[in-house]
């Protein structure tokens, strides 16, 4: 069995119908583009500086330095309180473990006991530690 050839006239016409989508998509996806291309004319809010800076002074706006200092105070009392977090996290987990292998009859009651109170003196002394250090960056 042969293919039914349609007549070039037909063949014409389907091409021009196909020349014909290509102008539409472009003509559609030109809105689009004009509106990608044009700038973005938002009123974004100046970002606060965090507090005080190093030496305990308010920044002026435009200091730079100042607000450099502001953010690397601010960052260091970051730091120290996820320090102590994760000194609390090491702390509960290890007593955890250590309860564990309590009753399952692998440590004494007197490792235990050791274990909690040093693992209080730990979490005490990380929290005075961090305490003193925002003291001294003047950040409380």
């Amino acid at each position: 069995m042969t293919q039914r050839q349609h007549p070039p006239a037909r063949q014409a016409a389907a091409a021009g119908f196909k020349h014909l989508g290509d102008r539409l998509q472009r003509w559609a996806l030109a809105p689009v583009v004009a509106v990608m291309c044009s700038p973005a004319l938002a009123a974004l809010p100046t970002m606060p500086t965090p507090g005080t800076d190093m030496n305990g002074a308010t920044c002026a706006a435009g200091d730079w330095m100042c607000a450099m200092s502001a953010y690397f105070k601010a960052g260091m009392a970051i730091l120290g309180l996820v320090l102590v977090a994760l000194g609390f996290l090491y702390v509960v987990g290890g007593a955890l473990s250590k309860w564990r292998e309590y009753t399952a009859g692998r440590a004494q009651i007197a490792d235990l006991k050791e274990y909690f109170i040093m693992g209080m003196i730990l979490t005490v002394f990380l929290v005075i530690l961090v305490t003193y250090a925002f003291q001294v960056i003047g950040q409380t």
